[in-house]
């Protein structure tokens, strides 16, 4: 009974603890389901699992998972092509540990998550979402990846509450529109392993702090597309102990590649296209991990490397002093340490070669010696390098007005030859050495010993090195206000020079005269040109604006063209446009206006470019573009007829094509109102691109690569007959070295996979894209279409796996094409070969010889008819003499007076 007394209270406590559990469970259960079911109306198309309510209960929400306590824990609803938005009571689902939706198209505001205390993975790629909330990252503690790419968000920072996600391991924004100076907060997240921000618009330097990182695997801030983007050192990235993988391409890095640790674990490191100057570090070339470098379009000096590499790219835009690894010239490497002492400066970037007497920049030489040496005003900082003592030969050493620090080296007064040295205005310290020569010593400016030390020996110093403070201080001050007088001079010749360019552009399609500016030409010498890279008229207007007659028709304005050697007058352009009416406008491109004219009674295109709006890489691309076509010329390449320059205007006449682009013939039927292509059409077409890229490749003085192949330029005359446009992009291959490395520039989707990620372009790049175009001939579609499933967005990637299935590729063809049994089988092979051009490792593709030989067996096919074989006439016992008689009475009648010759040409010709 005692016992029972006792046991009794226990009980009671045990069911009052107890029984509001339930009650508790439903009440979050029903909470969480709730924001489940909010989701489920903000979606436009909800998967169609989510029926009925019972969020947890069953499997009717996939995609859901919940704990024991009826609480939503994940959300994984990835490439599911939802679109909607997210309702704002998200931030309720506080037991949430993974929210994956990448691969939809969600839209709207990104709600807050700011309570979701427990999440742990955050995937948001490839969405559309377009603002995030302003407590973004708050309170997300137990955060380990983070992943929002391809976001077209509204320009962001990534916020201070970043530091809270101590744990975070991945994080990853690429193209998400990340803004401002480069993050140092993320100095903090140092168990981050992963750090993406590659295609954003960031600028300023990697922050000191981001050292602290010891366990960043992967550094990826390549390709920022801000005015300057990321610039400054890199010698952070030395200092990352654990680092494997750095990609910091496309940016504007300065300075010299740092030493790396020789237990280093780097395996890609890929710089191409920034500023950085120097050699190329003996650590990074020992570095046995290293597996994939990339160097190129920079500005390293001194001997090639010899890296043991799989994959390297390093010669392109450097300036190494031998093609091959080996030492340079003593003179070259006694130079570069003098540049080392300066940092490796941008502005002894031309300190290029092994000829330093060539002569590099504010260098003189005298019988391969350097004499002298003159660097004022460059801004260059650092320290006075020792190794100009190794200059046995110098006579002449001006440093000043820089930012150089550090002392006068001693080894300086051994220059047995050096009488005159300029170091004012500096931020120099230390003692001034004594000369045991005579020497013209210039040293004020700096910050010299009070004691005086700042006067050097054995010379005259011009009274310049005094170490009277009230002198200093008063040449302080004259040197600021100089240089404040020298700011406001230049602030208003910029203004005078800007204003006066406003003013030359507010008209620069007015009328203009036919009389040229004294001392100038009024033409430019051009021999053949085809579209502007970048005004890429093909793509930017109708099917109106392209340009062709038939080759006939180019030939027949010779007379007119080499009367002129090609060169117009304004006047003749003038005339031809109706002084460049509006009503004559054909379409507009990035550099100009073209306009249809009259030439001779024959149609042409006249591009009216303004050098003004066109910059100077627009001028230069211009120029370049003009010279691959002065040494070209084929009957599949769209040709330049004439050319004229008049002050600013660049004027460009071309034949008139007159059925528009390959584009428009497959894919904007609707918008050019072109009927569709037959199968024997599109094969003639392919054929005579081939051609056309073929004489480029092989057959012309020069190899060349087009390197923007694509339907949009790919012109078409009357007769359905291709020619290839816009040679804005192509390049100079040396017939040694068939590959080169380049800006990746082109069009996505027609990119073969090597040049888009290494910007190594060889002849393949062109046939790659020449594949993707049959894909396009034969489906109809475009190589990149949003509008259909993400699985089949990518042309190449579904047409490959389709051939795997005749009748599944049966139905991928385009609906327009009409083929019989001996098109169809024609089709097969155009479809095998643009396989095989599309082949992803160059080497396992086509030459376009090669094309060429397999589209002309189809196209060209010779079949015998039946005839009269030559003895059934009895012909064979003739003699050549009897058998003319023969033909003469039997095809014509001719005078005794007409001669063998003038017979013979007339069979001919008939």
């Amino acid at each position: 009974m005692g016992r029972a007394r006792f046991l009794l209270p226990l009980l009671l406590l045990a069911v009052a603890g107890l029984t509001p559990a339930p009650a508790a469970a439903a009440t979050a259960m029903t909470a969480d389901a709730g924001v489940i079911l909010d989701l489920a109306k903000s979606l436009t198309n909800p998967p169609p699992s989510w029926t009925g309510t019972d969020v947890c209960g069953g499997v009717s929400f996939s995609g859901i998972t919940c704990d024991g306590a009826g609480r939503v824990t994940g959300i994984n609803l990835v490439k599911l092509h939802l679109s909607g938005t997210l309702p704002s009571s998200f931030a309720n689902l506080t037991a949430l540990q993974s929210l994956q939706l990448q691969g939809n198209v969600l839209e709207g505001d990104v709600p807050s998550l700011a309570r979701m205390g427990s999440i742990e993975t955050l995937v948001l790629d490839g969405n559309a979402f377009s603002a995030l909330p302003p407590d973004f990252l708050e309170g997300l503690p137990s955060l380990l990846k983070l992943s929002m790419d391809d976001l077209p968000l509204k320009p962001w920072s990534i916020p201070d509450a970043i530091a809270g996600c101590a744990m975070l391991q991945t994080f990853s924004a690429s193209n998400a529109s990340v803004s401002g100076p480069f993050p140092a907060v993320l100095a903090n997240l140092t168990s981050l392993q992963t750090l993406r921000l590659s295609y954003n618009n960031l600028t300023g330097v990697l922050p000191v702090g981001l050292e602290a990182l010891g366990a960043l695997e992967t550094l990826q801030l390549n390709n920022q597309r801000s005015a300057g983007k990321l610039s400054g050192p890199i010698d952070v990235v030395a200092k990352l102990p654990s680092l494997k993988r750095v990609f910091l391409q496309s940016n504007s890095f300065t300075g010299p590649i740092p030493e790396f640790d020789p237990n280093s674990q780097l395996e890609t490191f890929n710089v191409r296209d920034n500023s950085l100057t120097g050699p190329v570090p003996p650590s990074l070339i020992g570095i046995t991990t290293l597996q994939d470098v990339t160097l190129s379009n920079n500005f390293l000096q001194g001997p090639k490397p010899n890296f043991t590499a799989k994959a390297k790219d390093i010669d392109s835009g450097n300036g190494f002093c031998h093609k091959d690894p080996g030492p340079c010239d003593p003179l070259v490497t006694t130079l570069l340490g003098v540049a080392l002492g300066f940092g490796y400066p941008l502005q002894l970037a031309k300190w290029a070669g092994n000829n330093p007497c060539d002569p590099w920049p504010g260098l003189s030489c005298i019988k391969m010696d350097v004499t002298q040496i003159k660097l004022p005003r460059q801004n260059l900082s650092g320290i006075i390098s020792p190794a100009f003592a190794n200059l046995t030969r110098l006579q002449r050493l001006d440093l000043s007005n820089n930012q150089l620090t550090g002392v006068i080296p001693d080894a300086l007064t051994t220059l047995e030859s050096l009488n005159y040295l300029d170091v004012s205005n500096n931020h120099l310290t230390g003692q001034v050495p004594e000369f045991k020569q005579p020497i013209k010593l210039m040293t004020a400016g700096n910050r010299f010993g009070e004691s005086g030390g700042d006067s050097g020996g054995g010379g005259s110093n011009d009274g310049s090195s005094s170490s009277d403070p009230t002198g200093s201080h008063k040449s302080n001050v004259g040197m600021i206000i100089g240089i404040l007088l020298a700011v406001i001079l230049l602030v208003i010749c910029v203004g005078l020079f800007l204003h006066h360019r406003r003013k030359k552009n507010v008209d620069k399609f007015s009328p203009v005269s036919t009389k040229s500016p004294s001392g100038e030409s009024d033409m430019m010498k051009i021999q053949v040109v085809g579209t502007n890279g970048h005004s890429n008229i093909s793509g930017s207007v109708g099917p109106t604006e392209l340009y062709s007659h038939s080759s006939a028709d180019s030939a027949n304005l010779a007379d007119l063209f080499e009367s002129h050697g090609m060169q117009l007058p304004m006047s003749v352009l003038l005339k031809a446009t109706n002084n460049f009416d509006e009503d004559y406008i054909l379409g507009r491109g990035g550099f100009g206006v073209v306009f249809k004219g009259t030439l001779n009674g024959k149609l042409v295109a006249v591009k009216r470019c303004d050098s003004g709006t066109m910059g100077t890489k627009g001028l230069q691309e211009f120029m370049a573009e003009i010279d691959v076509l002065r040494k070209v010329r084929h009957r599949h390449l769209v040709a330049l007829l004439g050319y004229c320059t008049h002050g600013n205007e660049r004027l460009l006449v071309y034949e008139y094509m007159s059925r528009g682009t390959l584009r428009e013939h497959l894919c904007d039927l609707q918008q050019s109102g072109y009927a569709p292509l037959t199968w024997t059409q599109r094969m003639t077409i392919a054929l005579d691109v081939a051609r056309g890229i073929e004489y480029l490749h092989g057959l012309a003085q020069e190899t060349f690569i087009h390197r923007d192949l694509k339907p949009s330029n790919i012109l078409l005359d009357q007769d359905l007959r291709a020619k290839v446009s816009d040679f804005g992009l192509v390049k100079l291959a040396k017939d040694t070295d068939k590959s080169m490395m380049t800006r990746v520039a082109g069009t996505f989707g027609y990119l073969a996979p090597e040049y888009a990620t290494t910007g190594k372009v060889t002849t393949k790049v062109d046939v790659y894209a020449y594949g993707v175009i049959l894909m396009e001939m034969i489906t109809g579609r475009k190589v990149l279409d949003d509008s259909l499933p993400e699985d089949e967005t990518h042309l190449v990637t579904i047409f490959r796996k389709n051939m795997l299935d005749k009748e599944k590729f049966r139905k991928f063809l385009d609906h327009t094409l009409e083929l019989n049994a001996e098109s169809w089988n024609s089709l097969l092979e155009v479809a095998d070969l643009a396989r095989h051009c599309t082949a992803r490792e160059p080497y396992q593709r086509p030459d376009m010889c090669h094309c060429v030989n397999r589209l002309s067996s189809l196209v060209d096919q010779w079949k015998p008819t039946n005839i009269v074989d030559d003895d059934e006439g009895g012909t064979s016992e003739m003699g050549l003499h009897q058998q003319l008689e023969r033909w003469r009475c039997d095809d014509f009648t001719i005078s005794d007076s007409d001669s063998f010759s003038t017979y013979n040409t007339s069979r001919k010709y008939h």
